[in-house]
């Protein structure tokens, strides 16, 4: 078993002779920690600290983007039980066209109705009838529409990324009347969607603080945790001049293939023409196949990669050129653990409480961001300065301990007050 899937040693000052809650998380895909996706491997290394804590039943749809088998040794090595439930058909023809006129009336958007399983929601059922678990984590908006299956248990929504804040924010930023409109109803759908599930569940988590304060209004009489993403520095590597310019993404998520547009389409032609010997290197599953078209300017396609280690250790910058999206981009928080200074556009930086030009370049159209991308390849001095006080940062505020401690705090909690809830309530008769 490889180190990267077994369980931490408690932190300082952890009780261990306490006896462990149970938890049931259910996810839209096994985690690990070479799934290729950010949010499922920070979710993977909750999990496993998560662990020293609580009994873990882990419940999910059976797709990964990357290595199936890796994914359930690891999660075989922190959790007593895991359990698969096909991913449902995707619905093509007439009943896909009526899931897409209908998903506002029906609050169910089109990523939430392709999880809409009746095997998901029984497998959900009969775990917490089974283990009476003290709470039940639902991660992603997508896995909402589970709150009422979880037979009695509270239930917790991490959201992750807010569908209502980056939804919103895809809209707001389409161009061409089709499209636009085409936008709008996917944030209708995602709107109501939202108002009804996380109104059903006893708590929700945010990663950032705009997504907080957006859950915190909509949602007042719920509690709400900001848990930011978390982070462990690694040793800085040195940088030489020959290293390239690095975006990687999920790009089935949508702000990813939206960013990559507005990269390749836009930022990059203006970057390559000034430093011609530039590279850009695209990595991560879903790359689109247009993405293709555009190697021979000096964008070379990676796909998925082994090693973000590696990947970072050999670029000269990282690039995140979000135009929307909710929570916290993760891809920032890996490049600065890495020491690999970071541009970004506003949404991009959001939740990592930086200051632009301190800690990370930050651009909110492409001309900026293009100046961004070229003044740190061809400053050593700046993109190092850049890199080391983005390292102080990470250490400073983005503890994993903190994290942990916040949400299992949480969990016990609402856990708790449903305990005490249903020792004071008379039987019935």
């Amino acid at each position: 078993m490889p180190d990267t899937a077994m369980p931490l040693p408690p932190s300082a000052g952890e009780a261990t002779t306490r006896p462990r809650r149970r938890l049931i998380v259910v996810a839209p895909w096994p985690y690990h920690p070479a799934c290729g996706i950010g949010g499922g491997v920070l979710c993977f290394e909750l999990l496993r600290r998560l662990a020293h804590r609580f009994s873990i039943h882990f419940l999910c749809f059976d797709q990964v983007p990357h290595d199936r088998e890796a994914g359930l040794r690891a999660l075989g090595a922190l959790c007593d039980s895991v359990t698969m439930v096909p991913l449902p058909a995707a619905e093509g023809g007439l009943a896909d066209k009526w899931g897409q006129l209908s998903q506002v009336p029906l609050r169910l958007p089109r990523e939430a109705r392709g999880m809409r399983s009746p095997a998901m929601a029984a497998a959900l059922s009969r775990l917490a009838r089974q283990w009476q678990p003290d709470a039940v984590l639902l991660q992603f908006p997508q896995m909402a529409q589970y709150a009422d299956d979880a037979a009695g248990a509270p239930v917790v929504v991490d959201v992750q990324d807010a569908a209502l804040v980056s939804r919103f924010r895809e809209w707001r930023s389409t161009e061409g009347v089709a499209r636009r409109l085409t936008r709008l109803v996917a944030w209708l759908a995602w709107f109501r969607y939202e108002l009804h599930w996380y109104a059903r569940a006893d708590g929700l988590v945010a990663l950032s603080d705009n997504d907080h304060g957006v859950l915190r209004s909509f949602f007042p009489d719920r509690p709400c945790l900001l848990s930011p993403v978390a982070a462990e520095p690694r040793h800085l590597p040195p940088r030489g001049r020959d290293g390239y310019a690095a975006f990687i993404g999920n790009f089935d998520h949508a702000p990813n293939r939206d960013a990559l547009e507005w990269l390749l389409g836009t930022i990059w032609p203006m970057v390559r023409r000034a430093m011609p010997s530039l590279e850009l290197h695209i990595a991560g599953p879903g790359i689109p196949a247009w993405a293709a078209d555009e190697a021979r300017d000096g964008v070379v396609i990676r796909g998925f990669v082994e090693s973000l280690d590696d990947f970072y250790g050999a670029a000269r910058v990282a690039l995140v050129p979000y135009r929307f999206g909710g929570g916290t981009k993760i891809k920032a928080l890996d490049a600065m653990a890495r020491g690999c200074p970071v541009v970004a556009t506003p949404i991009g930086a959001e939740g990592l409480g930086v200051t632009p030009g301190v800690e990370m370049e930050v651009a909110g159209d492409a001309v900026g961001f293009g100046a961004a991308v070229l003044r740190l390849c061809q400053d050593e001095g700046a993109a190092m300065r850049l890199a080391e006080a983005a390292h102080r940062h990470l250490a400073r505020h983005f503890s994993w301990d903190s994290k942990v401690a916040l949400l299992a705090g949480m969990l016990e909690e609402i856990g708790a007050t449903r305990r005490e809830g249903a020792a004071l309530t008379p039987p019935a008769g």
